[in-house]
């Protein structure tokens, strides 16, 4: 079973500005969040832990660990969020979005087909943990592309959806 985790709040997410790749750190509000994640799933027995290498997913991370300190990490950039470019730093907005998201190129950006690809490489990578209790611990923006590929849609075929998963919002997958 994998248990996917998003990470906690963070200022950007409170205040509704981009941050795609961008570093930043878990607000007073995200830590909590990460506390109350980390007793919601400590006593699941994870078998391994997978980990963006953006530090909002590694602390919410590190407070997991608190009830799981003998865990195997592996941080692996290819869970890190949808490179969003020149609209970082910016207030939400759907006109940029959707500017965005005709050409995220033309932004400094990935599309949609960049980001699946690097999701679905990692996904076929997990396949020898097929069995196991995997933890992973990434982003909104990613969560998408773990759901669109664990129900054998084609990014070719189909359009990704939003999942709507809330800061340190937990879904699951069998695989």
């Amino acid at each position: 079973m994998i248990w996917f985790v998003r990470h906690g709040e963070t200022d950007f997410n409170k205040f509704g500005i981009t941050q795609g790749q961008l570093d930043t750190s878990l607000n007073k509000a995200g830590i909590e969040q990460s506390k109350d994640v980390a007793k919601q799933l400590k006593d699941v027995s994870f078998d391994i832990a997978f980990c963006s290498t953006l530090i909002r997913a590694d602390q919410t991370l590190q407070e997991i660990l608190k009830y799981h300190n003998n865990l195997n990490v592996i941080y692996d950039k290819r869970l890190i969020e949808h490179k969003r470019g020149n609209i970082v730093g910016r207030k939400n907005s759907k006109e940029d979005y959707q500017k965005f998201f005709t050409n995220p190129h033309a932004y400094g950006g990935e599309n949609e087909e960049d980001i699946y690809n690097r999701v679905f490489s990692f996904v076929q990578d997990l396949s020898k943990y097929k069995g196991l209790n995997v933890l992973i611990v990434s982003h909104g923006g990613i969560s998408k592309y773990f759901k669109f590929i664990f129900e054998g849609k084609d990014i070719h075929e189909d359009k990704p959806i939003s999942t709507n998963i809330q800061n340190c919002g937990v879904m699951n997958f069998d695989f």
